[in-house]
This record gives C-alpha cells, structure tokens and sequence, in this order.
C-alpha cells in the first residue's frame, strides 16, 4: 500500500504531473493516432519535463512567501513561522529535479530500446 502525505501544497506535484500526463496524452493520441501516448515513452517525458518547469516555479513562489510573524509572550522575541510544502518529506522546488532526471531516463530507455 502506498501512502501519500503531503504539507502545505505538497499535493500540488501530484496533480501537476498528473494534469501535464493527460493533457500529454490527449495531445500525443490526438495528433499522432490512438495509441501513440501508450507505446511510446517519449511523450510522458515531455509531460515530465512541463511539470519540472511548473514545479519549480511553483514550489519557488511557496517557498518565497513571506511568514507569519510571531512574538513570544514570556520573552518577546519575534520569530517567523513559514509553512512547509512537500510531498513525500521532499520540499515542492526540489520535485523538480527529481522529475528532470526521471524524463531523461525515459528519453534514454527510448533510444535504447
């Protein structure tokens, strides 16, 4: 069984590459006959790649918004409170990355195959 979890927004990667995989296989079996999307690999790593870009500046614009101040009662220090967005443990910007190198895997195991 797996288990998803997320934080904050975390759950947006998840429907990000979802979304780019079937607006990808739509277009793919559209444009190049039923079936294409499915027997090729190529097409979803296209997919990959869009929602690397989408992720990164997604997971950037989460990471860069400003905080909730908070001022401790007993001291009266201030400090910020920034929410987390992950899925997994991984912070949405680094999901990125990780979908990057899964496209160029998937472009390699096509032209190898």
């Amino acid at each position: 069984m797996i288990l998803i979890f997320w934080q904050g927004f975390g759950f947006l990667v998840a429907l990000i590459v979802f979304g780019c995989s079937l607006i990808a296989n739509l277009i793919f079996n559209e444009e190049a006959g039923p079936g294409y999307y499915d027997h090729h690999k190529w097409p979803f790593a296209v997919s990959l790649i869009v929602s690397a870009v989408l992720c990164w500046f997604l997971g950037d614009y989460l990471r860069n918004r400003p905080g909730r101040i908070v001022i401790d009662k007993k001291t009266g220090k201030e400090f910020t409170l920034n929410k987390k967005h992950t899925l997994f443990l991984i912070p949405v910007h680094y999901w990125a990355p990780i979908l990057l190198v899964c496209a160029v895997i998937l472009f390699g195991v096509e032209f190898f195959h």
